[in-house]
């Protein structure tokens, strides 16, 4: 491997452990490190792909970063950056899943993390809100966010949120005007790998869903949740975060609500793709079993919902070049934006109520906003002085 192709790899995994604060925050760090850093792409490359990534299910700043190495070296780089990129957040919310699970063996209580949930749910809150702030700019945006909020928060189902996505872009095609877009020639990425993904991904979504509803088969159920979840959800792990739920903790009961919300909150504070909430949720799913299961249960949910975004990009890309300047594709955005920031809204809401109702917890959540919107504290320092108070409140009762 060339020397610029390590230090390439070694971009993506400083990227990976500073990357803080969602989809928003990971574009910013991107673009400092390799952009205005190590220049190995344009502005305008970097916003392009980036902008392809949020049309696409599957988690957004993953899909940005294998792109972006694909184009600029070839598919084993990508495969490469794609695995530095997620081990650092994969790894941390696996030990987190083994030392829960051990609190759990040996009767050790976990009311330190009472005040980590309310603050999971103020840092959902405020990513919404601060999304919301750059892509709300019409009263259309506006009626969108507010109804798929409205409707996200009422029905949720894997179905609710693709279908208020393709709708709210429907909109915006019958709303926008026409803009003038200059096409420019540029290299082109091959269809092999194209093809070869949409054959991987399809044939991987039929395999295990037959096969999770004959064997009803942990394992083999779980990674077909994950990997429909990874294949059918718009909008990033804000948007996951309802459907998990509902899946894992109010239908199957593999998780309690407390469980669920401790380990959202310590995925948010960690830097790298969001996404990697879903490590934590395969791993406590298979705990009952053993904590060898329980890493098993880590590795079904990392893969199953970090595989389908892969396969998805590299299929759509080589399409996007040759659609990405007609004028229905431009105008799609600004309605998948708008409801993609409801969505969000939609997740702290459900979160929220299924919380016991103090009014700590209120406190907690509306601190939580404040703080990250009027002061330059961040998510990581913000859970760490609720685990901090947890503990003190614990010992103290």
């Amino acid at each position: 491997m060339k020397p610029r192709a390590l230090i390439y790899l070694r971009d993506i995994f400083v990227i990976a452990i500073t990357s803080f604060g969602g989809a928003q925050a990971h574009l910013a760090i991107m673009h400092n490190i390799l952009v205005k850093k190590r220049n190995y792409f344009t502005e305008e490359e970097l916003l392009e792909v980036n902008a392809l990534c949020q049309l696409l299910p599957g988690a957004a700043s993953t899909q940005t970063i294998i792109l972006l190495t694909q184009k600029k070296w070839n598919t084993l780089m990508a495969i490469l950056a794609l695995i530095i990129w997620i081990l650092p957040a994969c790894t941390v919310m696996t030990l987190t899943v083994i030392l829960l699970s051990n609190f759990e063996t040996k009767d050790i209580p976990t009311d330190f993390l009472i005040f980590i949930q309310p603050t999971a749910i103020g840092i959902i809150a405020y990513a919404g809100f601060n999304l919301a702030i750059k892509v709300i700019r019409n009263n259309t945006s506006m009626m969108i966010m507010l109804l798929s909020l409205l409707i996200a928060a009422s029905f949720t189902t894997p179905w609710t949120f693709v279908i208020l996505i393709v709708g709210a872009a429907v909109v915006t095609n019958f709303t926008r005007k026409e803009e003038t877009i200059n096409d420019k020639n540029e290299k082109r990425i091959g269809w092999t790998p194209s093809w070869l993904s949409f054959a991987i991904l399809f044939i991987t979504f039929v395999t295990a869903g037959v096969l999770a509803l004959i064997t009803h088969n942990l394992p083999i159920v779980l990674f077909e949740n994950f990997f429909r979840f990874g294949t059918l959800t718009f909008g990033g792990g804000s948007v996951l975060v309802p459907l998990m739920f509902e899946q894992f903790v109010k239908h199957r009961h593999y998780l309690s609500p407390n469980e669920f919300l401790s380990g959202l909150a310590i995925s948010q504070a960690l830097p790298g793709p969001s996404f990697a909430f879903a490590t934590f949720t395969g791993g406590m799913a298979m705990k009952h079993w053993n904590s060898s299961f329980s890493i098993i249960g880590c590795v079904i949910g990392t893969v199953g919902i970090f595989l389908p975004a892969a396969l998805i990009a590299f299929f759509v890309f080589p399409i996007w070049q040759y659609v990405k300047n007609f004028f229905f594709v431009r105008r799609a955005l600004e309605g998948i934006n708008a409801a993609a920031v409801g969505l969000i809204f939609s997740a702290a809401v459900i979160l929220f109520t299924n919380l016991e109702f103090h009014m700590a917890n209120m406190f907690v959540v509306i601190i939580t906003f404040l703080l990250l919107n009027y002061t330059r504290m961040k998510a990581p320092v913000l859970v760490a002085l609720a685990l901090v108070t947890g503990i003190a409140y614990s010992y103290f009762n």
